[in-house]
């Protein structure tokens, strides 16, 4: 039987370099690492190339990437196609303009033919700054205060709406009548006076919430499928309940697409569910891992944007050349060689061969995938939202996950500490990889069998 790691436990592969550089870093970096979605225990592993499906640390181990920058590579790492474009667009055009250039109205077309809410579009950097400028528009839009968010989702970093992320649902009270719970310290005193919260698939709770505060929710924000926690599907009729009680309410709605756009297929998620927001906020696929994002959505919201309208939008480097560009010839790719089938069918043999192992060795485990996203969670009961799996999701250093992680490390297979077991494929996995992705987590359970308890 093999012991459970510690989280805080040496890492099992050389990493003497990568323990330098952290001591270096913490001279000059609160924590060593640029944020903490990058730190883990007891040291974060530095990383100094990537390769289609591969990475390298500071300290020689080559690794299958199933991290894939937090799903924001989908083609492969630095696909050589987007070389060519960066080439040539530091040749014909430079890096940035702070000033209009027509590869953003390319970019934009591009946008409006493939995402159906699609009928402006506006560019950013960030997702985090895509929810922020498409909640300020909403309330801009609706003359109303309040958004509605679902707990366990992850929109971004700012004020309007980290709550109720990573909490203990006891601070949150009955799941029927929830409150936000604060994610940061240093958040505006009273902003959750502007929010409520709900359980993602709580179609009831949603219809009493708007029962009582229709007349006051600005917009609604929501994942189309709950990628913050892996993957959690809406149940039948839950997307099209916020669809009906936003139109009757004449409140705003947003899908959060930051995630699916454009890893899922073109047209993101609201294609596949039917269901078509009023905004979409899109990001990280959009351009393999560059920084920009996108917000698109009806002209007669959209237009309130300056110039046109009053509600402030403006950056030094929304629509940077460089990006847009890769962002063009990403979705060029997208467009004409679609790795759609073949990102669904390693998800398939991925999701197959997880559960065979389950069903053989016996352990309480499930694995969740929906296209390239897929999820191991270390219990049997039904997720449909957070707090069904709140006892585990509170922290990155759950024994079980910092345990299956390490394993995988010594396997040569790279999988980020999160809150829970998620990872994302992109063009370059090959079905070798993910067989050996299942190879590694098969060996994993029967080695950790009498540990793996039921979570």
């Amino acid at each position: 039987m093999n012991q459970m790691h510690r989280a805080d436990a040496p890492w099992p592969v050389p990493h003497e370099r990568s323990k330098e550089l952290y001591e270096r870093a913490q001279r000059v970096i609160p924590g060593g690492v640029m944020g903490q979605g990058r730190f883990a225990k007891p040291h974060p592993l530095y990383m100094t190339k990537a390769e289609g499906a591969r990475m390298w640390d500071v300290d020689g181990n080559e690794y299958i990437d199933f991290h894939c920058a937090f799903g924001a590579v989908v083609l492969g790492h630095n696909d050589p196609r987007l070389r060519k474009v960066i080439d040539q667009t530091l040749d014909q055009h430079g890096v940035a303009f702070s000033a209009a250039h027509p590869l953003e109205s390319e970019l934009a077309e591009r946008i409006v033919k493939h995402i159906p809410s699609a009928e402006r579009v506006v560019f950013c950097c960030t997702g985090s700054e895509a929810t922020y400028h498409a909640i300020r528009r909403s309330r801009a839009h609706t003359g109303r205060n309040k958004i509605l968010k679902f707990e366990g989702a992850y929109h971004g970093w700012h004020d309007y709406v980290q709550w109720s992320v990573h909490f203990d649902p006891a601070e949150a009270g009955n799941a029927d009548a929830p409150k936000p719970v604060q994610e940061s310290a240093g958040m505006i005193r009273g902003a959750e006076d502007g929010l409520l919260t709900c359980g993602y698939n709580d179609i009831k709770t949603l219809g009493d919430i708007f029962a009582k505060h229709g007349a006051d929710i600005a917009a609604v924000i929501v994942e189309p499928v709950y990628h913050n926690a892996g993957v959690v599907m809406p149940v039948p009729g839950f997307l099209a309940e916020i669809r009906a009680l936003c139109d009757s309410n004449k409140s705003v709605l947003i899908f959060d697409e930051v995630i699916t756009g454009f890893r899922l297929g073109l047209g993101g998620a609201q294609v596949q569910c039917g269901i078509i927001p009023d905004l979409t906020t899109m990001g990280k696929a959009i351009a393999n891992g560059m920084p920009i994002s996108a917000i698109a959505g009806k002209a007669e919201i959209m237009n309130g944007f300056a110039p046109l309208g009053k509600t402030f939008f403006s950056g030094t480097f929304y629509g940077h050349v460089l990006n847009v560009a890769v962002a063009n010839g990403c979705m060029q790719v997208l467009e004409n060689e679609p790795p759609y089938e073949y990102l669904d069918r390693l998800g398939n043999r991925l999701k197959a061969g997880i559960d065979a192992a389950i069903d053989e060795i016996g352990i309480p485990a499930t694995v969740r995938q929906h296209g390239s996203v897929w999820g191991l969670y270390f219990t049997r009961r039904d997720l449909i939202g957070y707090r069904d799996m709140a006892s585990f999701a509170q922290t990155k250093e759950h024994p079980i996950h910092s345990s299956y992680q390490r394993w995988m490390l010594e396997n040569g297979i790279y999988i980020h500490p999160h809150f829970i077991v998620r990872g994302y494929l992109n063009a370059a996995h090959t079905e070798a990889d993910i067989d050996r992705l299942v190879d590694a987590t098969r060996r994993y359970f029967v080695a950790h069998k009498e540990n793996l308890t039921e979570l």
